[in-house]
């Protein structure tokens, strides 16, 4: 098709092209001068950046405030320094400010927060006395120390050469409580009884001391004031594997099958696997109950972490006995009653959504809230 063009019109369309192209440059050196590029640059670059630190500080925070929350939930006492770590984290650079670590819970050793100023970048005021919270600031810190972001472009806009950067904000708060429900617990029960006998009644309580737990009719075995039959612990009904959904928030009672005196073979596998492996199993407490036997039930007040370290007299299985009891400490008298060996734990219970405000059990939950 070239071929078809006559050589005159060629040589025109060459210099308007070359006209073209003049006029790009024109047009480019009449933005750069009027500064509407430089502007677009400052919006785009500098703008993004501002958000994108933005992003990072509250990612910084929320992780920082989920943290320093475990700590005070499964420690002695709430760990603030935490938050440093996890605010550095979320940081590209690996440089953040935690300027603020202040909040509330019993034993936390954490400061009262300040009033909010109500801004975007802030925390809400103080939640009420009864919510146990921590709240984590944080602020812009460069990986040369600096508090400032500095810009890219927006310092060569005209009349901004003094502009030296922003500091960026971002605020988190995360809450603790006990949970008061788990999709999945072991299908035991254990008395308020036996509850306050090993953690001493107090608050707060004492975890971590070894008890046996007996169930009812056991020869010698400690009496449980206001329970009826049966005594310390018993068995759930349960939806298979011996399992059971557990939610104390729900009102009546949970019903109950034999109260330990026979065990499936699913509940043997699972007392054997939770003893190998140490980890806790989140068990109902239950206050008062109704009925005997397989006509038993729970009345559930809360749910507890409790570390399984042996058993006695479940028959089929072999006696585990930690120390320092022996089999006395589980007589195999005239009703051979069985027994659990252990302590009670705080753990954290795994994909709850919420935050009770009951007695706390040591089996709770951290949310975000705010």
């Amino acid at each position: 098709m070239r071929n078809l063009i006559p050589s005159f019109l060629r040589v025109v369309m060459r210099r308007l092209g070359a006209d073209d192209r003049g006029a790009f440059g024109i047009l480019v050196g009449t933005l750069l001068g009027t500064g509407v590029l430089l502007g677009m640059a400052a919006l785009t670059v500098d703008v993004g950046q501002l958000y994108q630190e933005r992003a990072e500080l509250q990612n910084g925070a929320d992780s920082g405030a989920v943290a320093v929350a475990k700590s005070c939930v499964t420690g002695q006492a709430c760990v603030p320094d935490r938050a440093a770590n996890y605010a550095n984290l979320n940081a590209k650079d690996g440089a953040s400010a935690v300027t603020l670590v202040c909040g509330s819970g019993p034993n936390s050793g954490l400061s009262g927060c300040p009033g909010s100023s109500g801004t975007s970048v802030d925390c809400p005021s103080a939640p009420t006395s009864a919510t146990n919270y921590v709240d984590v600031h944080t602020a812009t810190r460069t990986a040369g120390g600096s508090s400032l972001l500095p810009p890219v472009f927006a310092r060569t806009l005209t009349g901004n050469a003094g502009y030296q950067g922003s500091t960026v904000l971002a605020c988190a708060r995360a809450v603790w409580g006990p949970a008061v429900k788990v999709s999945q617990s072991i299908a035991m029960t254990l008395s308020l009884c036996a509850w306050n006998r090993a953690t001493g009644g107090s608050s707060p309580p004492t975890f971590g001391n070894e008890v046996v737990i007996f169930v009812r009719d056991a020869p010698n075995a400690p009496t449980c004031a206001g329970l009826s039959a049966p005594g310390e612990f018993g068995w759930l009904a349960d939806s298979g594997g011996c399992s059971a959904a557990i939610d104390v928030t729900q009102s009546g009672p949970v019903a109950g099958t034999d109260p330990g005196k026979n065990i499936s073979k699913a509940c043997q596998d699972i007392l054997t696997s939770y003893v190998a492996s140490g980890q806790p199993i989140f068990i109902p407490i239950f206050d008062t109950t109704t009925g005997t036997g397989s006509g038993a039930t729970y009345h559930m007040v809360g749910l507890a972490a409790f570390v399984l370290t042996g058993y006695a007299n479940m028959n089929p299985l072999k006696d585990v006995i930690p120390a320092p009891y022996t089999k006395a400490d589980c007589p195999n008298g005239q009703t051979t009653p069985s027994c659990i060996f252990g302590h009670f734990t705080q753990a954290l219970v795994p994909a709850s959504t919420t935050v009770g405000s009951g007695t706390y059990f040591g089996a709770a939950i951290v949310k975000l809230a705010g």
